[in-house]
């Protein structure tokens, strides 16, 4: 028994295949995530190394330098890019794309760890990290009020964050501008020279005194405790008298020498939103979320929960918010993705010229778009750019099927069985083999494209599993679902309204006008020939010449970003009143 006579004659069977694709599809719908364009993970790899208190030419010749080396043996290597700033080294290793990049992390960090010994003594061990090219931030809260920066960052660090953190699809929280507590320890020249004291004897008092040891274990009958030895100091008072030399025979205490403060690190960046002195909060997402459902949450907690009970003088604004844009985007595919299903609807009714066999042929429309999407859910995509690209170019394609089938079975109608059953089950078998040919041709197109490599493959390889799919689909519902609608719902009818004659009337002369162009073309072959070669050639050599090439076309997101370069050198203060 074929598919299309198994649908007809288990009419039940084929409304319950169309429920579940349907079903899948709508729930498959609420729950992918809205993204601008396809995540796409490039393997790169970047090593940071500190050593503090050195210069540029210090880090690039003794760290950089060093560990680039030995990092250029690395297999499928596409390029390293390195930066020596002062006390730190950063180098980042980009990757072929088909390189597994968890392969690539354990090989960079063996070679990584055979060149530690070669490193400067005080340098701290370098950080390997696998990048995530997809992790920004999608949306920018700016912390400002009348308190201090370092007030800013504390609230921020240990209240904001926390509460930030627990949304579905946060992966992280970045602060922006933060400025983090140190204990400054200003030591005095004249005085270490007057004690006989160097800045090596202070690092060794540090390393003697301020520290935590292993205590081992308080044992008791019923009961056992890990002890810990804490001989850290707390406060600024108690590390004033850190003993840090007897060298005279009298202890000489920390504040002999030297001023201890409380502070916070030294300023090298500035954050400000509207002229104020800002801490920022960035919702960094974790891959294929839902960018504008994580937006929407923080929204909804900063008006229901944390605005009302911020500390008095304190604001928190949304800075940038990326689901804006994604919003416009989206909406407007959607829209056009409605007014395509309309427009195709009413185009199958002019040419068909009745509501029933209309109702019948775009029913394959939801149906192949809804399996479209549920195969977008299971393959791990979101709506964006691309993929909803591929269903707006699906509604077009899927009602093709459906009306080839849906025509024969019409002609068996009229004029060769006016039985139901039967004239389905012929018109669907005589077109079968038609109709699976012209699926599995546009397959044939789009198929190839979830296997192309290299960047274009990976941003196009959501287009293609979307529409191959869709197109699947598609020829499905055209086999199962329309002949059984047919076989129930079509209705040949040979009373015409004026509508229908009005229609057929046009039809008829675009008919007649085609014949006569038909004729035309066939009377003088060769020139009808010598004219489409000449223009294929000229469209051709026009469109290599001046049709602009882009891997991605521009778009306008209503925002502009300003970069200023100071000369080589330039203080943060220079810099910032420029």
């Amino acid at each position: 028994m074929t598919l299309p006579e198994l649908s007809i004659k288990r009419h039940v069977l084929a409304w319950m295949l169309s429920g579940v694709i349907v079903l899948f599809g709508i729930i498959s719908y609420q729950r992918i995530g809205v993204d601008r364009i396809p995540a796409i993970d490039f393997p790169i790899i970047v090593v940071n190394t500190t050593l503090r208190g050195a210069n540029p030419d210090v880090i690039d010749t003794s760290v950089t330098s060093i560990i680039e080396s030995a990092i250029n043996t690395t297999p499928g290597i596409e390029h390293i890019q390195s930066s020596s700033s002062p006390g730190v080294s950063t180098i980042s290793i980009t990757f072929a794309l088909d390189k597994n990049i968890d392969v690539a992390y354990n090989e960079v960090q063996a070679k990584v760890s055979q060149v530690l010994r070669r490193l400067p003594e005080d340098t701290d061990p370098p950080v390997v990290q696998k990048v995530d090219t997809n992790a920004a931030a999608v949306i920018w809260l700016a912390l400002s009020g009348d308190r201090t920066v370092q007030q800013l960052n504390l609230y921020a660090n240990n209240v904001l964050k926390k509460k930030f953190e627990t949304i579905n699809g946060v992966g992280e929280v970045t602060i922006g501008g933060r400025r983090d507590r140190v204990i400054r320890v200003n030591i005095n020249p004249e005085r270490m020279a007057a004690y006989k004291i160097t800045a090596n004897d202070l690092i060794a008092a540090f390393k003697r005194e301020h520290v935590q040891l292993p205590g081992g274990f308080l044992v008791s009958k019923q009961a056992e405790q890990l002890l810990k030895l804490d001989l850290e100091f707390h406060n600024v008072k108690e590390l004033s008298e850190l003993i840090v030399s007897t060298n005279t025979g009298v202890p000489i205490r920390l504040k002999d020498v030297a001023t201890v403060e409380d502070g916070i690190t030294d300023n090298r960046q500035v954050a400000r939103y509207k002229g104020k002195p800002t801490v920022g909060l960035g919702m960094v997402k974790i891959a294929n979320a839902n960018t504008v459902a994580i937006i929407e949450e923080v929204e909804r907690r900063l008006e229901q929960d944390i605005r009302p009970n911020l500390p008095p003088g304190m604001n928190l604004e949304i800075s940038t918010n990326d689901s804006i844009f994604i919003n416009q985007l989206v909406a407007s595919l959607k829209e056009h993705l409605i007014e395509g299903t309309l427009l195709a609807a009413l185009i199958v009714f002019i040419f068909l010229r009745s509501v029933r066999s209309t109702l019948i042929v775009a029913t394959a429309i939801p149906v192949s778009l809804l399996a479209a999407i549920a195969v977008m859910y299971f393959s791990g995509f979101t709506f964006n750019s691309m993929t909803l690209l591929a269903l707006l170019l699906l509604i077009g394609v899927v009602v093709d099927d459906a009306i080839v089938v849906l025509e024969n079975i019409y002609r068996h109608r009229e004029h060769l069985d006016p039985n139901p059953i039967s004239a389905a089950l012929n018109g669907t078998r005589e077109v079968t083999f038609s109709v699976t040919a012209a699926s599995l041709a546009l397959v044939c197109i789009f198929a190839p494209v979830i296997f192309m490599d290299g960047m274009v493959g990976k941003f196009f390889n959501s287009f293609g599993v979307v529409v191959t799919f869709g197109v699947l689909a598609s020829l499905f519902v055209s086999l199962t679902l329309t002949p059984m609608l047919c076989s129930r719902y079509l209705d040949v009818s040979h009373n015409h309204n004026k509508i229908y004659g009005a229609i057929g009337k046009v039809l008829e002369g675009l008919d007649n006008t085609y014949k006569k162009l038909l004729d035309s073309s066939l009377k003088h072959r060769g020139l009808v020939l010598i004219v489409t070669l000449v223009f294929v050639a000229v469209s051709g050599y026009l469109s290599i010449k001046y049709v602009e090439k882009d891997f991605v076309p521009e778009s306008d997101e209503s925002s502009f970003s300003i970069t200023v370069k100071t000369p080589l050198g330039s203080s943060l203060e220079y810099t910032d009143s420029r």
